[in-house]
């Protein structure tokens, strides 16, 4: 997960994260909490989402790095993503990608997190226009980018390109629809290869990139 630009580009499978790890545990994610809480945040209000009562969405002040966290003595993460910034994917634009983003699966908090990924997202689209899939990724990670890709596809002023980095003007192909991603792109880009599905990129950008 490092920003430089000799890292590796995409969707290469991978089990589950060292994140999830350490925030599925109680214990654990108290205490991930904890030093999270120490290091700085500031109360974050996401548009077009309404913060259930005995929960807070909080903003690192060090980083774009969001979570929503219970209001009890010992606050628990339910929800974090974190973001990196790159100019190198596609040519003069500025992108940014999740590299973590992780949901409790208590169910406990399933009212609480229900639609906040994708209200997450939308607002990274709105903010930073181009949203790029991160280098590895889970199943769940996948299916997440699926469910985006085909939300942004049937939504207007949405486009999703595949960026090829296996190529070395890295050229970006316009997905024309769902079945156009399924039929040629799905397997194209996911895979257990790492050296050459962490190449693949899928991009979902509100401007037309060519």
């Amino acid at each position: 997960m490092r920003t430089n630009t000799t890292r590796k580009a995409m969707p290469y499978i991978i089990p589950e994260a060292d994140f999830d790890r350490k925030l599925n545990m109680s214990e654990k994610n108290t205490s991930h909490t904890e030093s999270y809480l120490a290091k700085g945040v500031v109360d974050f209000v996401l548009p077009g989402f309404t913060t259930p009562y005995g929960y807070r969405l909080v903003k690192s002040c060090n980083g774009d790095h969001y979570r929503m966290i219970t209001t009890s003595d010992t606050p628990e993460t339910v929800y974090a993503v974190k973001l990196i910034f790159r100019e190198d994917i596609v040519e003069a634009k500025r992108t940014c990608t999740q590299i973590m983003v992780w949901r409790t699966p208590n169910v406990i908090h399933d009212r609480a997190v229900h639609g906040l990924p994708q209200i997450f997202f939308q607002f990274f689209l709105e903010q930073y226009a181009i949203v790029v899939s991160d280098e590895q990724q889970t199943i769940d990670g996948r299916r997440f980018w699926e469910r985006m890709i085909s939300w942004a596809i049937n939504t207007p002023g949405y486009n999703v390109y595949v960026s090829d980095g296996s190529e070395e003007d890295r050229p970006l192909s316009f997905m024309t629809s769902w079945d156009d991603f399924y039929s040629q792109w799905a397997d194209f880009c996911w895979g257990s290869d790492k050296d050459v599905h962490t190449h693949r990129l899928l991009v979902i950008s509100k401007d037309k990139l060519h």
